[in-house]
């Protein structure tokens, strides 16, 4: 090969190589673009609820042809694709879906359809769920309450803070409470206590064996203190943890695992 044969082949070579270099470049270009795109498109939890919302369709109407919910399905979509298992959510943010109507300076209100379908979809830990739970009492939020209450344990904690709600409802004889801005008008304490009452009393034991174990402490090996047996009505003191704390018809306080204990 002579020497004009080889800068000309040199030269053909160079023009590649700077072509595919170009390419290169395009290429790592286009894919950070998408990259800081697929970044711009995470939906916050805060962008489809919050303080200010007022959100009175349901989940069954996100098909709807309407600008509103079209814009709110395609947040949603979004959301759900950046968060898909429990431990994506804020407790705080779960909050939102609890309503607070007897307080006349409330401005928020989601319907609770939106509860059930996070509910439904998510596998939540129970440490959320008894969280909701209280809100819900505390807020006197019935739907709320009725929703959470699939395989819900209620025990003695929830129905006397239920009962202290009563006693500050009854106790303003109708009147508004200005500096708490509760209105009486609007509660739904009555009817939650009554609701907590009822499944209260149909917490039982439940076991393959015929009984269960009251535990001295919070574990499988610690001292046997009674048998209980299946059917048995039990008091729940505590029902956080795996371990409820409980009383027997004997009066024998101790501890039952959670899965032992049934309300229905």
């Amino acid at each position: 090969m002579n020497l004009q044969s080889y800068s000309k082949w040199t030269y053909i070579l160079s023009f590649f190589f700077i072509l595919c270099c170009k390419g290169q470049k395009k290429e790592s270009s286009t894919l950070s673009t998408e990259q800081v795109k697929d970044k711009m498109e995470e939906i916050n939890f805060t962008e489809l609820f919050n303080e200010g919302s007022n959100i009175t369709f349901t989940p069954k109407d996100l098909n709807k042809n309407n600008s509103e919910i079209q814009n709110f399905k395609s947040k949603l979509n979004s959301f759900e694709s950046s968060n898909p298992e429990p431990y994506d959510f804020e407790l705080n943010d779960l909050l939102l879906l609890i309503n607070n109507e007897t307080f006349t300076n409330n401005e928020r209100f989601v319907d609770s359809s939106w509860l059930e379908y996070f509910i439904n979809k998510y596998s939540f830990s129970k440490t959320i769920i008894d969280s909701l739970m209280n809100t819900a009492i505390t807020q006197e939020n019935f739907s709320a309450v009725k929703i959470l209450n699939r395989n819900y344990i209620f025990s003695k904690k929830q129905l006397d803070h239920a009962k202290s709600k009563k006693e500050y409802k009854d106790s303003l004889k109708g009147k508004l409470d200005t500096e708490e801005y509760y209105d009486p008008a609007y509660s739904k304490i009555d009817e939650i206590l009554s609701f907590i009452i009822n499944a209260y009393l149909k917490n039982h034991i439940e076991d393959s064996d015929g009984y269960t174990n009251l535990r001295k402490d919070k574990n499988a090996s610690s001292e046997v203190l009674q048998k209980i047996k299946s059917g048995e009505h039990i008091n729940i003191l505590d029902n956080s943890g795996d371990w409820f704390l409980v009383e027997t018809k004997e009066g024998k306080q101790g501890y039952v695992h959670k899965s032992r204990v049934k309300a229905n």
